[in-house]
């Protein structure tokens, strides 16, 4: 049998089951689950629920997390009403094609037009997301695409009550003051944001000279991500001498990842 229920404080806990079904056993992730266990804490209380859970025979196997793009404190001009779905997330093979991901969209997608307990009761004007990077037999995009969702200008968005509004998001802008440093930039409301940002300042170690890193939460130091306009940058936000580190990723290639940092970090 397969089921819907919002997060809870007493659900809280299934998240981590399905996010981190694979996790580390370490320190490290282990303070990660504690970052976006607060982050979701304090939403809940805040906003109401901002995640959904699906579970499948009582077991949870997958879940969707969004929040009014009025919570975000690291943009600039955010739209009333306009609900930011940040990821679905479904990892266990034998949960795939059960329709558990078309159960978690429907599920969302009918509170958006009925009422959405994070928007006081309100729906939503229109909903947008980012799609991360191309995931399985099925590319993110065109998973929202089969639920009406179009392409905007660096987003997708899908029109509920109201007509779809663009917000104009500025290019990177390097700083001054962060030449010569590694800054480090992650998500509270994933727990592998704090994890990736402190392996990273780890391997960093073994630089020959050590650069001097500065690791912060983008939901509690917004300012940093702000007067960089890092808006366009979906994942990875490392900053070098002042330079974005793209085009290679940690998780996939950290010898090559290391080798851009030490390159860019020569001028």
């Amino acid at each position: 049998m397969l089921r819907v229920e919002d997060i809870s404080e007493e659900t809280l806990e299934d998240v981590f089951k399905i996010c981190s079904h694979n996790r580390v056993d370490g320190p490290l992730h282990k303070k990660g689950i504690d970052v976006r266990r607060r982050w979701l804490i304090d939403m809940l209380e805040k906003h109401g629920s901002c995640a959904k859970i699906a579970y499948l025979d009582g077991r949870p196997v997958a879940q969707i997390q969004f929040y009014p793009e009025e919570t975000i404190p690291y943009i600039h001009d955010p739209r009333k009403d306009v609900v930011y779905l940040q990821c679905i997330y479904n990892p266990f093979p034998e949960a795939q094609r059960k329709g558990v991901g078309a159960a978690l969209m429907k599920d969302l997608l009918d509170e958006c037009h009925t009422g959405l307990d994070c928007l006081e009761g309100r729906p939503c004007s229109f909903v947008v997301t980012r799609p991360f990077p191309h995931e399985g037999d099925l590319s993110f995009s065109d998973f929202y695409k089969k639920y009406g969702f179009r392409q905007g200008p660096q987003e997708m968005y899908l029109e509920i009550k109201g007509e779809y509004v663009p917000r104009e998001i500025s290019e990177y802008r390097p700083l001054p003051e962060d030449r010569g440093r590694v800054i480090i930039l992650y998500n509270p409301a994933c727990e592998w944001g704090y994890f990736l940002a402190f392996e990273i300042k780890e391997l960093l170690k073994g630089m020959d000279p050590v650069p001097s890193v500065e690791i912060f939460n983008i939901w509690e130091r917004p300012e940093g991500f702000l007067k960089r306009s890092l808006e366009r940058v979906i994942s990875g936000r490392v900053i070098a001498n002042g330079q974005l580190i793209k085009g290679v990723s940690f998780w996939t290639d950290r010898e090559a990842f290391i080798r851009n940092v030490e390159e860019v970090m020569k001028y």
